[in-house]
């Protein structure tokens, strides 16, 4: 949960949700290293180095909730049900209000509730060992917090605009996260019982590094109807096609995208061109060949 969270990205080598019955332009993306880790560090900015390495997907409508058998989930306001085989439990917390004293600048935020999961997916031996879904008072969270106030912004705007592009310069991004989203593919507009939201699947760095199955993520933003509660979920995820970081002799797999040389990486453009073409290659991929499958963690959401 947010206080044992624990986040490693690599530099330059890096409920049914909720039956809550709870009553600026991006910048243009910059090709160094130096500049990325400047821009990410600073609240979360909308910058990153791969601005343009955006999913291609025609809007859509946004999917409706359907019944879920699994393990109901209910804390104050909140409910929702974890998917069978998906997780053995999601244990929350009321998160105490913190500071950047304690916390960063990126990691300001009001207090606020938090789901963990236990046993998580089939997903293991990854870096990246978030698995969460926390759901914050929105104004407040924006108010105290410069990129919850980018990422709200960014969201109303896109569920405002129905016809919107889902694109990764468009696209809400973690708040909490200190580092910028690389791509965003997949990307879907999820309702669930009391709002609307999107999701995709995505990968946050501070500069030019592979996109691999030990960083990838699951990632939905929501927001209530009321505009008063803003969910932020995110969940490891892994894909056939994607490399393994944590296994140096694994190689790309077949139908994957090998990592440009270092001697390639200078401009910026060439790891623009690899994130376009890893995007590619996992909105190509069938909803079920993610683990877990995309329509599980929908679910989850819806």
């Amino acid at each position: 949960m947010h206080k044992a969270r624990t986040i490693l990205f690599l530099i330059a080598i890096a409920a049914t949700i909720m039956a809550c019955d709870l009553g600026g332009a991006p910048a243009a993306s910059g090709g160094s290293v130096a500049t990325i880790v400047a821009s990410t560090i600073q609240a979360l900015t909308p910058a990153s180095p791969a601005s343009t390495a955006a999913s291609t997907q025609a809007p859509t409508q946004a999917a409706q909730p359907t019944a879920l058998q699994g393990i109901p989930v209910k804390y104050q306001n909140v409910s929702f049900v974890i998917p069978q085989g998906l997780a053995s439990d999601a244990p929350p917390e009321t998160v105490a209000a913190t500071t950047e004293q304690n916390g960063g600048p990126w990691g300001v935020a009001p207090e606020h509730i938090s789901f963990g999961f236990d046993n998580y997916g089939s997903v293991t031996g990854k870096y990246f060992n978030v698995a969460e879904i926390d759901v914050y008072p929105a104004d407040d969270y924006a108010n105290q917090n410069a990129g919850a106030n980018i990422s709200l912004q960014r969201l109303r705007g896109i569920l405002g605009n129905p016809s919107a592009q889902l694109t990764n310069d468009t696209l809400p991004q973690v708040p909490f996260f200190n580092a910028a989203s690389m791509f965003a593919a997949h990307t879907q507009r999820l309702h669930f019982a009391n709002g609307d939201g999107v999701r995709m699947v995505t990968q946050y760095a501070q500069g030019f590094v592979p996109i691999s199955n030990d960083q990838t993520f699951y990632h939905f933003e929501g927001l209530t109807s009321d505009g008063k509660y803003y969910i932020v979920a995110v969940l490891p995820i892994q894909a056939p096609v994607l490399q393994s970081i944590t296994d140096p002799n694994a190689g790309t797999p077949a139908g994957g995208v090998p990592f440009p040389s270092n001697d390639s990486l200078g401009t910026g453009q060439v790891y623009q061109d690899y994130l376009a073409a890893v995007s590619d290659k996992l909105n190509a991929l069938p909803d079920d060949q993610f683990s877990p499958s995309l329509a599980t963690l929908d679910a989850l959401m819806q």
